[in-house]
């Protein structure tokens, strides 16, 4: 006859699984811009899920009994478990009307509008598509000094060292994602020029969030994926001002000629003979700070509990005249037009989604948006997968921030949408997660762009905005029937970020 278990270890067998119902308050499958993580893991966004009845009754079942045999320690379990169920349902109860509570205030958003106090024509808008350009070109370059040199009159000696040195160092980079950039410092000085007649700097510190691979596969080696959060510290002369948009890529700060280094220095430019790697004329990038890196895939089949959903809607404030200003500048815009083609993009971005193939909205989402849906598409059919999305819809919308500059207006909307979202192979159908017969619900902030002189009509249709025709787009962004680039809302609003609600700041 066997040994009866000790004691603590029967109560073992009935607490631990009595301990996870409180893990099971919700997860979040997927979706574009939101339903995966560039730390690896799951995404942010969520609401109700599949989630496993015949689990969770077990899990009762052994609870039930826990407070039977050892009530000291199952009535205490139970208490936690039914605070946790009221919690939730105060919770819940809050967001009836979608938006709870009173409006946030940007108490800890960084504003970069001041910077047209020294710079007018500065834009937030084309300073972070360049700083979302050079991270990546900067990446892709880091192998060694002769390909980091394409750069170079954007990235400081210090800033350069910092890449060539990152692991694998001397490696070729494949693929640069950037998953998060946020700008957590900003110094603007009073006057372009300090009391000694000296020139000022302004400074913007950005934080990225990326997953990059690097790895000689042509040597027979293994590329590998690596997760970072890097500090970038952009840095200019007060004195120097912004261009307009351009789509070459990183020319001569000063002549705008192709950048190509002279004899006598590397960051001297053969066409003008200018010094152009210290910020006299545009920004560079002065050190670059590592905050951590490791190695991790991106995880395509795990889940990750919902979290923001239920916060109040992050307002801008000023927001209302802002609003009546751009009505203003251009009564065909309202609120009801803006939002019809909002619906429309996400319609057709969800659909393009779980189809896994995302040239239909070429047009749709501006360039750096769309690299970064490519990347989860490709991630998911390297691992046999596929995430299908079914009838989504947005229940519910506040149009809560407006940027306006001299090349673009850039409005934030917060959307509250559900669907049926899960994960299948894409060989045998098997579900991996998700649900395919629940709707999870979720919100995410989506900001929208435009350019500054565009007016007129708001189309909610999938078409161009120059000629009219069906809406089918070159990889480079242009209208395959007219040429017109269309893919940085030069004729039309498309779709420039998706941001997660529990991260949200404005």
């Amino acid at each position: 006859m066997s040994a009866r278990p000790p004691r603590w270890l029967r109560v073992a067998r009935w607490a631990a699984p009595a301990a996870l119902v409180l893990a099971l308050a919700g997860v979040a499958a997927a979706r574009p811009g939101g339903g995966e993580s560039y730390t690896g893991g799951g995404g942010h966004g969520g609401g109700d899920s599949g989630g496993d009845g015949g689990a969770l009754l077990e899990l009762v079942f052994h609870l039930i009994r826990l407070c039977i045999y050892y009530p000291k320690l199952g009535l205490p379990i139970l208490a936690i478990v039914f605070g946790f169920i009221l919690y939730s349902a105060y919770k819940k109860a809050q967001n009836k009307d979608w938006d709870s509570g009173p409006p946030v205030e940007l108490a800890r958003a960084i504003d970069l509008e001041p910077l047209r106090r020294l710079d007018p024509g500065f834009s937030q808008v084309v300073f972070e598509d360049f700083a979302f350009r050079l991270f990546s070109a900067a990446h892709r370059a880091r192998s060694s000094e002769k390909e980091l040199a394409a750069v170079a009159p954007y990235v400081m000696t210090a800033a350069q060292r910092a890449l060539l040195t990152r692991a694998p160092a001397g490696q070729p980079v494949a693929s640069v994602v950037v998953g998060a950039m946020r700008t957590f410092r900003v110094d603007i000085p009073d006057q372009p020029v300090d009391a000694q007649g000296r020139p000022a700097r302004v400074r913007i510190g950005i934080e990225f969030e990326a997953n990059v691979t690097a790895g000689d596969k042509a040597a027979g080696g293994t590329p590998r994926t690596y997760f970072s959060v890097e500090s970038w510290l952009f840095g200019r002369l007060a004195t120097a001002r912004s261009r307009p948009p351009a789509d070459q890529g990183f020319p001569c700060p000063n002549c705008g000629a192709p950048w190509q280094a002279s004899a006598s220095g590397t960051q001297v430019c053969a066409a003008c003979g200018q010094s152009v790697d210290n910020g006299r004329f545009d920004w560079t990038v002065e050190q670059i700070s590592l905050a951590s890196i490791d190695e991790r895939e991106p995880t395509l089949t795990s889940e990750a509990r919902e979290r923001g959903t239920d916060l109040p809607t992050v307002h801008q404030p000023g927001f209302d005249a802002r609003w009546r200003a751009l009505q203003d500048s251009d009564p065909a815009v309202s609120e009801e037009a803006v939002l019809a083609r909002t619906r429309m993009i996400f319609d057709r971005v969800n659909e393009a989604w779980s189809l896994g193939k995302l040239a239909p909205v070429r047009g749709l989402v501006s360039d750096g948006l769309y690299d970064s849906l490519q990347y989860w598409v490709d991630a998911y059919q390297r691992a046999g997968l596929r995430n299908s999305l079914h009838n989504m819809r947005i229940t519910h919308s506040a149009t809560c921030k407006l940027v306006r500059d001299r090349h673009f207006d850039a409005l934030t909307i917060r959307i509250w949408a559900k669907g049926k979202d899960f994960v299948v192979r894409s060989a045998t159908g098997e579900l991996v997660k998700g649900s395919k017969n629940r709707d999870r619900a979720y919100s995410e902030y989506w900001t929208l762009i435009r350019s500054s002189e565009r007016r007129g009509e708001i189309q909610a249709e999938a078409k161009c905005g120059n000629c009219g025709a069906p809406l089918t787009v070159s990889m480079a962004g242009a209208c395959e029937h007219c040429g017109a680039h269309l893919t940085r809302g030069e004729f039309d609003w498309v779709l420039s970020k998706i941001e997660q609600d529990d991260s949200y700041r404005g």
